[in-house]
């Protein structure tokens, strides 16, 4: 596979889509959610707009946004299946770039951390809880790096020598056989069972062989565009009933417990409906989305290429507690209660703001380590 295949624009255009869905989805998940639903939060900043017993359509939005940061780590896997299925695996330069962003991005946070706490007013320490972060994180970081890095490593001793001795029959089959162990409830409450998130490493297993069996047999070939897209939204309009349906049976059982001696409740709290890694809507729309831009027939623009080479220190630098604590600076539940399209506004600069300054960051990031090669001579014996 040439190197002008493996960085396909179209691809490439896939990879900043997929990293800005999932910006937003943290966003709604650390920071909205949290401020729908923490009482101290709602307390403190006395925005309980939605703590009443009714249907909200501003929330069923929110409900339709949770799928996309795990729709986004499918595509990301699908992917390096795409690519990377039928070739041998450098499992070096692969761990030496994760380990290297990952220790930039540690350090980058920390003294982001540093310079926070200096300019940061009273007024603001005494309104928002700033988590700051320690070098300690450097082995906590993203858990996708590691569920990457696990697949990656599972593919390289086994996996992409196992695919290519099947034939597409054999191939389809184990697609098959992956994917329903993987969304059985009990097969799959018994592989986490056996290990914490071995479930999701199942169907991180399926994500990449799927990717190279779409490039090796190109299953979808016949399928008009326009299904793709009527899947998507079908499952939207599934995703959406299902809220409905989960706020209508929430509201019915707090006017019962209301009726009832000894269980009244204090507070009406929403609550936002959240999505697995392996969740079949995860699978459905990743799947669509992916063979969507597939089929993108685009030139190879560069800055499009150059762009999406960031994604990675983007993932890294903005899924932390210090970056939530900032984006909790923002009142999301009065603005999104009283202007929902100023909501989604905000919501868009932020996640725009998010992406740049992390692919500033990983430009400083490339920038070093060319100053540091340059500089061997410095600190290596000849």
């Amino acid at each position: 596979m040439n190197n002008k295949s493996s960085r396909a624009s179209n691809i490439e255009l896939l990879r900043i889509i997929a990293m800005l869905m999932i910006i937003s989805y943290h966003i709604i998940l650390h920071c909205v959610n949290v401020q729908l639903t923490n009482q101290t939060s709602i307390e403190r900043l006395q925005n309980g707009w939605f703590n009443n017993p009714l249907f909200y359509k501003q929330l069923l939005a929110l409900a339709l946004i949770m799928p996309f940061g795990l729709v986004g780590n499918a595509v990301f896997i699908m992917i390096s299946g795409y690519f990377l299925a039928d070739r041998e695996i450098d499992m070096l330069k692969i761990s030496k770039k994760l380990l290297s962003q990952l220790l930039f991005a540690a350090v980058t946070l920390v003294l982001a951390s540093g310079i926070f706490i200096n300019y940061v007013t009273e007024d603001e320490l005494s309104q928002n809880l700033f988590s700051y972060i320690r070098i300690q994180y450097f082995n906590k970081m993203s858990w996708f790096v590691g569920y990457y890095f696990i697949i990656m490593l599972l593919a390289f001793c086994f996996l992409n020598r196992f695919l290519a001795t099947l034939d597409r029959k054999k191939y389809l089959g184990f697609l098959f056989t992956i994917l329903a162990i993987s969304q059985l409830g009990w097969s799959g409450s018994l592989l986490d069972d056996l290990a914490k998130g071995l479930r999701t490493v199942v169907i991180g297993i399926f994500l990449y062989a799927l990717g190279g069996y779409i490039r090796k047999y190109n299953p979808f070939e016949k399928l008009r565009g326009f299904v793709l897209i009527l899947i998507i939204i079908g499952t939207n309009c599934l995703i959406g009933i299902s809220y409905h349906n989960i706020a209508v049976g929430k509201i019915q059982s707090y006017y019962y417990n209301q009726n009832t001696p000894g269980m009244a409740e204090e507070f009406f709290t929403q609550s936002i409906p959240k999505f697995d890694n392996y969740s079949i809507v995860v699978v459905i729309i990743g799947i669509c989305v992916f063979e969507l831009f597939r089929r993108l027939r685009l030139p190879e623009l560069k800055f499009v290429n150059t762009i999406a080479s960031g994604t990675f220190m983007i993932y890294l630098l903005h899924d932390n507690g210090f970056a939530y604590s900032i984006w909790q600076t923002q009142d999301w539940i009065t603005l999104l209660y009283n202007d929902f399209w100023g909501f989604v506004r905000q919501l868009a600069l932020w996640t725009i703001a998010v992406f740049v300054i992390g692919l500033v960051a990983y430009w400083i990031f490339i920038l070093l380590m060319k100053v540091i090669k340059k500089s061997k001579w410095l600190y290596i014996k000849e």
